[in-house]
């Protein structure tokens, strides 16, 4: 769907996500003025807030997927829903935390980063025009290595090192092969409590499409090669 008709069909409901916010907010900051009953009451309403803004990634994203987003935490800094994709078993990450919503995922089918064309890294790219983007990688990397492979500032050169010096480390050992699960990182992409809906709205739509899409193409290498082996 465009994304400027899903602004437009979201207009009549920002007053009730003004509500629902402010009411979280109390929560945070002045917990205790708040009794138990209504915190539940806050809890699950800021849930349904969650939930009605991220339907429209769904609508947005016109993805052949099915989706399960009947799971919810809270932790001490605030909360969050879980989307889980039933075609790639993986699962997106949209809550709020103590200043900022943010959507959240690990790169899935690292293995796989060796067959993406530029297409993918010109989308990882694209991810930083949206909100506050983060990309936080896996492991770190050593002292001996550090005067040839530290960098704090490109995710691209982040994601290629990770997956080349597991390669070479793999390489060296004696029973060498493929792996089928390697950890590269996760992206996050937070924006302020203050940001207006229409520019959440938009932004956070993007931000899905792009996430899913990432790792739809690393996955989909997976996919075939499981198809071909039945």
């Amino acid at each position: 769907m465009d994304i400027d008709k899903i602004i437009a069909q979201n207009a009549y409901k920002q007053p009730d996500w003004d509500h629902q916010l402010d009411e979280y907010l109390q929560m945070q900051f002045d917990s205790g003025s708040i009794n138990k009953e209504k915190k539940e009451h806050i809890f699950f309403q800021s849930n349904e807030l969650l939930m009605d803004i991220a339907a429209n990634f769904f609508s947005y994203g016109n993805f052949k997927d099915k989706w399960d987003t009947s799971k919810c935490q809270s932790n001490f800094a605030g909360q969050v829903l879980l989307l889980k994709s039933e075609k790639m078993d993986l699962t997106f990450y949209w809550g709020t935390n103590e200043e900022n919503f943010y959507l959240e995922t690990y790169i899935y089918h690292a293995q796989n980063i060796r067959f993406m064309t530029d297409e993918f890294w010109s989308m990882i790219l694209e991810l930083k025009k949206y909100g506050k983007y983060e990309f936080s990688p896996m492991g770190r990397v050593k002292a001996t290595e550090k005067p040839y492979f530290e960098n704090k500032t490109s995710t691209v050169f982040q994601i290629l090192r990770t997956f080349m010096l597991y390669q070479v480390e793999k390489m060296n050992q004696s029973n060498f092969g493929q792996s089928e699960f390697m950890e590269l990182g996760q992206f996050t992409i937070k924006w302020p409590f203050h940001t207006d809906w229409d520019t959440l709205l938009e932004q956070a739509c993007k931000s899905f499409k792009l996430l899913y899409m990432l790792n739809y193409k690393l996955w989909k290498i997976s996919d075939l090669a499981n198809k071909i082996k039945k």
